[in-house]
């Protein structure tokens, strides 16, 4: 069992919670952050180290986002985490996010506009939301793939104390070329 769920089963997922990271909130995605965010998203520089274009369209987005806010994969194997990251100025700067296959394997990625960076925002927006996985749904260790040229989010997991993965588990993890693999200690180590 997973934060009070089993994967598989035909029970609703019950909505995640907002966080408060002041000065930011995060907050559970829902369709309606569409169009705000499809203009963050237009920022070019969120693009240089991830292998993705933005959103093609705003429809797009819109069904994207619907997808997400349910919580959970299409069959039930993975639990789905995203939050929109708003400033106490009411503007949208980014996204963290979080996706749960076991206790032992919990993929984040952030994504911030190039406003919301150099601010510590990152940082806070991705502490407390692991402070939340671990808490919330007893989630061990944490994975991230990051291209080895960031070297803002590179440097923003090693202060969250994550650490390099050697190539053996990269591997395992299919991650290859300019890809590293960084992995958060157990919490119950």
């Amino acid at each position: 069992m997973l934060g009070g769920w089993l994967f598989g089963d035909t029970l609703a997922m019950p909505a995640f919670p907002p966080l408060d990271a002041p000065p930011l909130r995060l907050e559970p995605v829902s369709v309606e952050h569409a169009e705000e965010m499809h203009v963050v998203l237009a920022d070019p520089s969120i693009y240089e180290f991830i292998d993705e274009d933005g959103p093609p369209t705003l429809e797009w987005l819109r069904e994207a986002y619907a997808r997400r806010a349910k919580g959970r994969s299409p069959d039930g194997s993975e639990l789905w985490f995203n939050w929109m990251i708003r400033c106490d100025d009411g503007r949208l700067i980014g996204y963290a996010q979080a996706t749960i296959e076991s206790p032992e394997i919990c993929w984040i990625a952030y994504v911030l506009s190039a406003e919301g960076r150099g601010q510590g925002h990152a940082t806070r927006a991705v502490a407390v939301m692991i402070d939340y996985l671990r808490d919330a749904h007893d989630v061990r260790r944490l994975l991230a793939s990051v291209d080895a040229g960031n070297a803002r989010s590179i440097a923003l997991l090693e202060r969250l104390g994550f650490i390099g993965a050697d190539a053996d588990l990269a591997r395992n993890f299919e991650i290859y070329g300019s890809g590293r693999l960084y992995v958060s200690p157990s919490a119950s180590a």
